[in-house]
């Protein structure tokens, strides 16, 4: 990557492009490598009375555009993911936590409450988690068995594991709403977290239990923005719904507009299989 970079530049300019070229992806490195380097050798040579002000501004837009392609790179890569998804929930409970250590003021104080809430919360979860799959709707009907046994294994331990994380979250979160209660209104304050918690995690549950529908069944990718097919006017004559793609190329998620004798729930459709 050094032998590209023109010795006629100054060393400050060179030291500049070197650093930031590690920060650019690979793929588009060398095409960043060309643009920036023209645009420093015509400031340099081209400009006999540069002025200082544009130097620092070439510079610091040299440096924003390499953030900027690393930014959207990873944004490319982790966007919809079901590792985004986890690490955010899990970003969300310590937050949480770290509020509730500031009002509680140290972490004695904080783990003497958790405790004290913790095991009628447990209690709650379980009834709660209960209640959820009981009244949950089935919206999803798998069309073929091609999903591979690694990939159903993956599946359930990806929706298992958000379930935690949300029931998690929303202890924290029911939590530091009634901490401030806890020391004039003691019992007011067990009142209000446990009321918290059911809501919240109902709430989280309901979204965990969407969020598994709308997600690819071999890579766990959340489907695209679902796509208008056929005529409404035609429901009895023609099929008419939307259909949400795997970015991935899997499958789509095909859901019917209105439920039918001939088609009950939304179809997933592997790639290839007949529709």
């Amino acid at each position: 990557m050094s032998s590209s970079i023109d010795t006629s530049l100054s060393w400050l300019d060179r030291a500049l492009l070197r650093m930031m070229a590690y920060i650019v992806p690979a793929l588009e490195r060398a095409d960043w490598l060309r643009t920036w380097h023209a645009e420093l050798w015509h400031m340099r040579h081209q400009r006999r009375r540069h002025q200082a002000s544009l130097v620092v501004d070439l510079s610091v837009g040299l440096v924003r555009d390499a953030l900027w392609l690393r930014t959207e790179s990873w944004r490319r890569t982790f966007v919809g993911t079901a590792t985004l998804c986890i690490a955010s929930l899990a970003a969300l409970s310590v937050v949480s936590l770290l509020v509730g250590l500031a009002l509680a003021g140290n972490r004695q104080v904080l783990g003497t409450g958790l405790k004290q809430v913790l095991g009628r919360s447990v209690v709650a979860a379980g009834l709660v988690v209960f209640v959820a799959f009981a009244t949950a709707s089935r919206r999803h009907a798998a069309n073929g068995s091609k999903i591979k046994w690694l990939g159903r294994i993956n599946r359930q331990l990806f929706f298992a594991w958000k379930i935690v994380q949300v029931l998690l979250l929303a202890f924290l979160l029911s939590f530091d709403l009634s901490l401030p209660l806890r020391n004039p209104l003691p019992n007011t304050s067990d009142f209000f977290q446990m009321l918290d918690f059911v809501l919240l995690a109902v709430v989280g549950l309901r979204w965990a239990l969407r969020d598994q529908e709308l997600r690819c069944k071999q890579c766990l990718q959340a489907l695209t923005m679902p796509s208008r097919v056929g005529r409404p006017s035609h429901s009895l004559l023609e099929w008419n719904g939307s259909e949400m793609n795997c970015k991935r190329g899997h499958g789509l998620l095909s859901v019917p507009e209105m439920e039918t004798s001939w088609c009950e729930a939304a179809r997933w459709i592997e790639r290839g299989d007949p529709c």
